[in-house]
């Protein structure tokens, strides 16, 4: 009897410990990074991998939407238990996940400005508008650059770069392919320029990988775990196969 007790005491506590483990998290999530994050319907490419590394992992994600360059300070602050997209900060407090998604960006051209760009120094004194936190996301040499041309500048509204390209308002745009597709084929962009335009990517830029950042070390560690489910199962590939033939099938003919 008394070993039943111990056993029933024992089961108790695991269910209880399981029940206090499932959290709602609230997440920092950068705005305007369609098909990546689609926030007024909270989906998309990257979102939608967060959402099912938790959800494997008895965890549901809040999001709470901001612009780009805050996601990681509202983390900073205590405001939310975890942020993305990320890069590692040397000398921070946070913890980072595996690389959960990876951009792709290019320095994109109208094919009939006859651009040649082959390397990072190529933009110097060119006109540029490039996303958000650019400058920080893409390495000295960029940074450099940006810092030292007087015609580059960042959107945290990337639906204006193809709008600022396809006008001949900008000869550069430095964006994820990605991104700037998505924007492009969008009505509000189609509407007021010519899409059709036939455009030249640049590959300058190596891929770059992102993280989640969570302030409480187990949680990141189930998003890893969830994160691996979600990969070795292939649900993560049926997710970034799902959104790249939505996207190709949108895109200007």
């Amino acid at each position: 009897m008394r070993g039943l007790c111990f056993l029933a005491v024992g089961l108790a506590s695991q269910l209880a410990a399981a029940t206090l483990g499932a959290a709602e998290v609230r997440v920092a999530v950068g705005l305007f990074l369609p098909p990546y994050v689609i926030a007024d319907e909270w989906r998309g490419m990257e979102y939608d991998i967060v959402r099912r590394a938790l959800e494997l992992e008895g965890h549901t994600i809040v999001p709470q939407p901001t612009y780009l360059a805050r996601v990681a300070k509202d983390l900073e602050h205590g405001a939310v238990d975890a942020a993305m997209p990320v890069q590692v900060r040397a000398g921070a407090k946070e913890f980072y996940s595996e690389p959960h998604i990876q951009y792709q960006n290019f320095a994109i051209t109208l094919r009939s400005s006859n651009l040649e760009l082959r390397k990072i120094g190529d933009l110097a004194g060119r006109s540029v508008v490039a996303f958000q936190e650019a400058s920080r996301y893409l390495g000295p040499e960029f940074e450099a650059m940006a810092k030292a041309n007087p015609n580059y500048r960042e959107e945290a509204k990337q639906v204006v770069q193809p709008i600022l390209l396809f006008h001949g308002r900008t000869e550069v745009v430095v964006a994820d392919r990605y991104i700037f597709n998505w924007f492009a084929a969008s009505p509000e962009v189609r509407q007021k320029v010519d899409v059709t335009q036939p455009l030249r990517f640049h590959p300058l830029f190596p891929p770059t990988d992102y993280r989640v950042a969570f302030r409480d070390e187990g949680l990141r560690d189930a998003f890893n775990r969830g994160l691996k489910r979600l990969r070795d199962s292939g649900e993560y590939q049926r997710i970034m196969d799902n959104y790249d033939r939505t996207l190709t099938a949108a895109l200007p003919k």
